[in-house]
């Protein structure tokens, strides 16, 4: 596989509102060039990035399971890859938070089917990981129950997994409101658990004392409670309100813009065609 990046260099990463807007206006104008001038007839890969001053990135062999590393961390590059066809070898721009990918089907590997000598330690561990994560999951719909019914009956949540005798980390204070804040690409704190995001959204609609359903992670499954809620502090409500109308204002420009660039597209008669 391979691919081109259009990207906002480091310092327009900063950027926030229509500055940001209209930065990435300008790389979706760009890559709509790009796109256009590969769906051109005999159009090549390589001529067409040495022609808009775009260097080539390259992946090893992949498969859909396992995708190269290369891709492994923008989620819909994989998926996008997959689609690909000798027909039809180059994608659409792809747009990522910050910028566009156009990928680019180099080869296909045949799949060769496995010998059953070949696929038995898959089998056995596909069996045995299936297994682990059933009884896991069974554990933990028990652990869930248990601690409502502790709660209910009146137990702090401290005492409540103490009885349980169940393992417990317990989070500084947070507000749902912090991830709306625009803030320069920095390490995240050591002591920040990576699973942060999904227990914020796990617990955002519930109460104190309540229970989040098991949450599964990357190394198992995770429980979360609300221990209390602090009533929200009226100035900084103002000044998070004051953010989020920005965020959606940029959102909806965005919005606006690639539905114009789609219909440019259209009129263009680029649209790729769908195969029966």
């Amino acid at each position: 596989m391979q691919f081109l990046v259009l990207g906002l260099s480091p310092e327009q990463k900063k950027l926030t509102g229509r500055e940001r807007v209209d930065a990435l206006q300008k790389l979706a104008d760009k890559a709509n060039d790009v796109s256009q001038a590969l769906a051109d007839k005999g159009a090549d890969f390589g001529a067409v990035a040495i022609k808009f001053q775009l260097s080539i990135n390259n992946t090893g062999e992949f498969t859909q399971a396992s995708p190269d590393p290369k891709l492994k961390q923008v989620p819909q590059l994989a998926d996008a890859a997959f689609q690909l066809s000798a027909a039809e070898p180059t994608s659409e721009p792809i747009q990522v938070a910050d910028g566009f990918y156009i990928l680019h089907l180099a080869s296909v590997v045949p799949a060769k089917p496995l010998t059953l000598e070949e696929a038995k330690p898959r089998i056995v561990e596909a069996l045995k990981t299936t297994r682990e994560r059933e009884l896991l999951s069974a554990r933990a719909a028990k652990t869930v129950h248990d601690l409502r019914e502790a709660l209910k009956s009146g137990d702090t949540v401290t005492s409540a997994i103490q009885k349980l005798n169940l393992k417990m980390e317990k989070l500084p204070p947070f507000t749902l409101s912090d991830d709306l804040e625009a803030k320069a690409p920095s390490a995240p704190p050591k002591n920040e658990p990576p699973d942060l995001p999904l227990i914020k959204q796990a617990v955002a609609d519930l109460k104190p004392k309540e229970v989040t359903e098991p949450l599964p992670t990357a190394d198992g499954i995770m429980v979360a409670v609300v221990e209390k809620r602090d009533p929200p502090d009226p100035v900084q409500g103002v000044a998070k309100r004051a953010s989020l109308d920005e965020r959606l204002l940029h959102g909806k420009r965005t919005l606006i813009f690639y539905e114009w660039l789609r219909e440019r597209r259209r009129v263009a008669g680029l649209e790729a065609s769908v195969a029966s």
